[in-house]
């Protein structure tokens, strides 16, 4: 009798699956609901290290 390992994890992923996600990642980062406050933290990040 088989028993799992209740400390892994078996995952499965299948095409359409992982384009969905990626194409609600895109919409995501095209509408500016992420990325934008990242690029500016790391902008004023970036300039207090240069001074």
């Amino acid at each position: 009798m088989f028993k799992q390992d209740p400390n892994k994890f078996t995952f499965e992923f299948d095409e359409s699956g992982t384009n969905e996600v990626s194409e609600q990642i895109m919409d995501s980062y095209n509408s500016g609901y992420i990325g934008q406050e990242m690029e500016q933290i790391s902008s004023e990040t970036y300039q207090n290290n240069e001074e």
